[in-house]
């Protein structure tokens, strides 16, 4: 995916009003204020077409995923990539009448094979295209946290199997036509979970639920981006009563 400058953008809009704003130093440093941003930017410069009105977009929504950013963590609530789908939601729903013009959409499909899909997964998550990328950044993770890498493998591999599994009972459905998001929604659930040190089996239930939510929100027609992923994990969270730093 080729990206404009309008992400890089975004990123220090976002930064530049959290320093401005005066939020917590460590937190800027840590990049929390940047990171939901940078995907933001990342998504409209993905989705929209380049032009003075997206570049004002970035701008704005730079300033505006800080603020959620630090609005949410206020009510001791993990942000995940909240802000980032809230801006991209917003974005759809008016930025037609400011000057926003879509990309044709991509496919979306991550491959017909198992090997395809759980590489193309990671590769999507993380912006930087298909399979054969997606493995160089899971030699890269494994190298780094083998256990990480293993997991993020299986929330992939469970997101193939349910595709398989939901077009097998449900045939002219076209889910597989949703399998990236719902892999890369798969894949975030289970690895925010495994940073949040949750035992297992709800590791794997979270990891169901990103699944299904991504699958019925695509099939319904609906942008879901990460919110999936953020439910998910929401949900694992307040069952188990685990303990959330911000």
């Amino acid at each position: 995916m080729r990206l404009s400058p309008g992400w890089e953008r975004r990123y220090s809009c976002a930064t530049v009003a959290a320093c401005t704003l005066k939020f917590p130093e460590e937190r800027r440093h840590n990049g929390l204020y940047g990171f939901n941003g940078a995907l933001a930017g990342i998504g409209l410069c993905a989705t929209y077409q380049l032009g003075s009105a997206l570049l004002i977009w970035v701008a704005m929504a730079g300033v505006l995923t800080a603020m959620l950013t630090r609005f949410i963590e206020r009510m001791r609530i993990p942000p995940l990539t909240l802000p980032f789908v809230l801006s991209m939601w917003f974005a759809a729903a008016v930025g037609f009448h400011f000057g926003l013009r879509g990309l044709p959409p991509s496919a979306g499909v991550c491959g017909a094979t198992a090997f395809t899909h759980l590489f193309c997964s990671l590769g999507a998550a993380a912006f930087i295209g298909p399979a054969p990328l997606g493995m160089l950044l899971w030699a890269a993770l494994a190298r780094r946290d083998w256990h990480l890498a293993m997991w993020a493998l299986s929330g992939a591999a469970l997101s193939w199997l349910g595709i398989a599994l939901a077009s097998w009972l449900f045939p002219g459905s076209g889910v597989e036509a949703h399998g990236a998001g719902a892999g890369i929604n798969s894949l975030l659930a289970v690895l925010a979970l495994h940073t949040h040190q949750c035992r297992w089996p709800w590791r794997l239930a979270g990891t169901a639920l990103s699944f299904a939510l991504a699958a019925i929100l695509g099939v319904a027609g609906l942008p879901c981006f990460t919110a999936p992923f953020i439910l998910a994990t929401w949900s694992v969270l307040l069952t188990t009563h685990i303990k959330v730093n911000i």
